[in-house]
């Protein structure tokens, strides 16, 4: 099910796929490239709800989302468990695993490909290429702040403001694919929502008919139409600023 596809099509995808912006390293010359590429392969799709690895499963290798979108999910001692982020076309997620094998389960939430960038063959070219090691500190770097400013927003901030912040990032994250910041559809449910938010899914749906009342947005199931950016960005104010610092 989760078998690597080595073919020459896939390998030679990298520069042709408009997400390589988003994911692959930047400043690579032709030639390290076609090294870079050589070592990426891509798994067979993943349908709703199979896993791209598990908890506590030996870490081999990083990933890319080419299509669809994942949830990252801790399960803690008391069997509760938490989402603790979601995964999106040209964003790397897997780094869980660096210390000692996956501590998190990573979730397809809707049909989901894959690329793969095994942790042998990375580390190979990374050492003949110093500039693919910076690249790849850097965006754990900025997963990490990520990390750290919702934190920040789910410890201090009003239920409203969660959700407003989540949305924007939803929104930030659309706009850097070429997609509309302002028109787009939910791939995780309100119950995900509410998980990752730490707040009832009851309470989410409250908040998305009293964002939609007060005419910010517009929701139909998990279809959103954002009416007015500046205003939720005010709403969330200094938390928004600081995921927007982290991801430039």
């Amino acid at each position: 099910m989760n078998e690597v596809i080595d073919l020459p099509r896939v390998r030679l995808s990298c520069r042709d796929c408009t997400l390589a912006e988003l994911c692959l390293p930047r400043g690579l010359d032709a030639q390290d490239m076609e090294r870079f590429e050589a070592v990426v392969g891509q798994r067979a799709p993943l349908k709703r709800g199979e896993s791209a690895y598990r908890a506590g499963d030996q870490f081999n290798a990083l990933f890319a989302v080419k299509s669809g979108s994942l949830k990252i999910v801790m399960s803690p001692p008391d069997g509760e468990e938490q989402i603790i982020g979601f995964s999106m076309p040209g964003e790397l997620f897997g780094f869980d695993g660096i210390q000692e094998g996956h501590t998190c389960t990573a979730v397809a939430l809707e049909r989901t490909s894959l690329c793969e960038l095994p942790l042998d063959g990375i580390s190979e070219v990374a050492s003949q290429i110093p500039s693919l090691n910076r690249e790849l500190y850097k965006v754990m770097a900025n997963e990490i702040s990520i990390d750290q400013s919702m934190l920040l927003l789910l410890a201090r901030r009003s239920a409203e403001d969660r959700l407003a912040a989540f949305l924007l990032s939803l929104s930030r994250r659309f706009a850097s694919r070429g997609f509309s910041e302002t028109d787009f559809t939910l791939s995780m449910s309100r119950h995900d929502i509410a998980n990752y938010l730490g707040l009832a899914a009851e309470t989410v749906s409250r908040l998305f008919s009293r964002l939609d009342d007060a005419g910010l947005l517009t929701v139909n199931g998990r279809k959103i139409q954002i009416h007015d950016i500046p205003d939720l960005r005010q709403r969330v104010g200094d938390c928004a600023k600081a995921e927007s610092t982290a991801v430039n």
